[in-house]
């Protein structure tokens, strides 16, 4: 029996319903701690999954992991690429307005001053993103001078962070579409970031359109983005690894069974398909 690593640090719902999908096809699913792992560098031997499928929030250490194990001959899902996008912002944006896709308006500054400066030229409300996804510095929503001080102070004391992106928000946080793709396919179109009610596929082809060009730049996978409708536009806020769909499947949505079918297809080519321009 084929076997996949569902590389996780505890078996959640979605990993239940990982592990149901891929038995119903033949497969076994098994869960592999990521803090188990020890990959030698200079090395080429040791044992590790032929198959991976990456179940973590994408930082720089999930990149360098998923990284490690293509070089042993792991098939990784995400593939390297795509989540090392996924887990730089900075990386991320540039990849985007080089591709023509519209973002928020963003500034990068280097320290406090220059913070408050670019807090000040985008004007109230801004996001204070860092540069890098760690769980230990989320994304802060700035509202006022007051806010802007105590969480720029904040950051830089406990978290020493000097750099940082500054972010126009350009629409409400309810007024956020959650776009889930799974392979090169858009499965579903959620209103705001908390997992809501899908919305109907027959309003949405301007978010198949912005979904079709993402994929052509992220590469297939398994991710959500998130983005919004300005003047009629939409625009492209950040994405990051699909973790939690539990929602999605209460609402009929087989996101289990169709991210099993990908990574089965993937390990059937090595991994080398729909290689997109990430």
């Amino acid at each position: 029996m084929a076997v996949v690593a569902l590389l996780a640090e505890r078996l959640r719902v979605e990993e239940r319903l990982l592990e149901q999908a891929f038995a119903a096809v033949g497969w076994e699913a098994r869960l592999c701690d990521p803090n188990e792992l020890a990959i030698p560098l200079q090395e080429t031997g040791g044992v590790f999954p032929a198959v991976v499928l990456d179940r973590e929030r994408s930082t720089a250490e999930t990149t360098a992991l998923a990284a490690l194990l293509a070089t042993r001959g792991s098939v990784v899902v995400n593939r390297p690429a795509t989540t090392r996008l996924l887990a730089d912002r900075l990386a991320f944006l540039r990849h985007l307005i080089i591709a023509g896709i519209p973002t928020p308006p963003t500034i990068v500054a280097f320290g406090e001053t220059a913070t408050f400066r670019a807090i000040e030229e985008l004007g109230y409300p801004v996001y204070l993103k860092s540069f890098l996804v760690d769980p230990t510095m989320p994304i802060a929503y700035v509202e006022d001078p007051d806010a802007a001080e105590a969480l720029v102070e904040h950051r830089r004391v406990l978290g020493d962070e000097r750099a940082v992106l500054v972010q126009k928000a350009v629409a409400e946080p309810d007024a956020v579409r959650r776009l889930v793709v799974v392979g090169t396919e858009l499965l579903a179109v959620v209103r705001g970031r908390g997992g809501e009610e899908p919305l109907a596929f027959e309003d949405t082809v301007h978010w198949r359109a912005l979904a079709t060009e993402l994929i052509g730049r992220l590469g297939s996978g398994a991710y959500a983005i998130d983005a919004v409708e300005v003047e009629g536009k939409p625009v492209v806020l950040s994405a990051e690894n699909l973790v939690h769909f539990r929602e999605l499947v209460e609402h009929g949505i087989p996101v289990a069974e169709r991210l099993a079918a990908f990574v089965i297809e993937q390990a059937r080519h090595g991994g080398t398909e729909h290689g997109g321009t990430a």
